[in-house]
């Protein structure tokens, strides 16, 4: 990627990214089985680094506070909401416009909204996917580092069997004593009243 950087400061292309997209590294001369465009290299290795990256510093993730932790996720959220909607429109710009011209895909280019230099469609639709790629892994992460949390805090075992397990004190289910009907009360007591009277 440096490389052909260098090389378009002296010799700049005109597409944005054209110089990633039309040549094979290795070159098909020295390797005619095994090769790929550098923006694809630069992809593969851009997600690798960033992954190893977020492993590496897990520990770290790990001591964030709550709020912090939370802020990353919504942050990573809407950049992979973002990244998403630029891959469905690339997509759509880029075959309508190989149905339009029936040219080479790598060739099409994005002049809007009116570019001073247009972009190169294969290359602007690898980054944004790279990007919503790095996003996804963010977030799933994230999620992995929310419960290791949950797994290292200890839960205070409950006092009785039905209270919950957040502090929150519930009624005890107190045994009600038997009940008897009225009849069957009223009907007892007649009989001992006439039990209980004088001969």
């Amino acid at each position: 990627m440096a490389y052909y950087a260098i090389m378009a400061l002296g010799n700049p292309p005109s597409v944005i990214g054209q110089q990633f997209v039309l040549t094979e590294f290795p070159p098909q001369s020295i390797s005619p089985w095994f090769f790929a465009k550098p923006i694809t290299w630069f992809s593969y290795a851009a997600f690798l680094y960033w992954s190893f990256g977020l492993e590496a510093q897990k520990k770290h993730f790990l001591n964030y506070s709550d709020g912090t932790r939370r802020f990353l996720f919504v942050i990573t959220a809407l950049i992979a909401f973002g990244a998403l909607y630029e891959i469905f429109f690339n997509f759509m710009l880029w075959g309508a416009l190989e149905a339009a011209t029936g040219g080479n895909p790598d060739l099409q280019n994005n002049p809007y909204p009116a570019l001073r230099d247009p972009l190169s469609l294969t290359f602007a639709t690898k980054v944004v996917t790279l990007v919503f790629a790095m996003a996804v892994y963010s977030l799933y992460y994230l999620h992995r580092v929310e419960k290791e949390i949950d797994k290292r805090t200890p839960t205070p075992v409950p006092s009785f069997k039905r209270q919950e397990s957040f502090d929150v004190d519930t009624i005890r289910n107190v045994p009600m004593t038997r009940s008897y009907s009225f009849a069957f009360t009223t009907e007892s007591r007649n009989s001992n009243d006439e039990h209980d009277l004088p001969n």
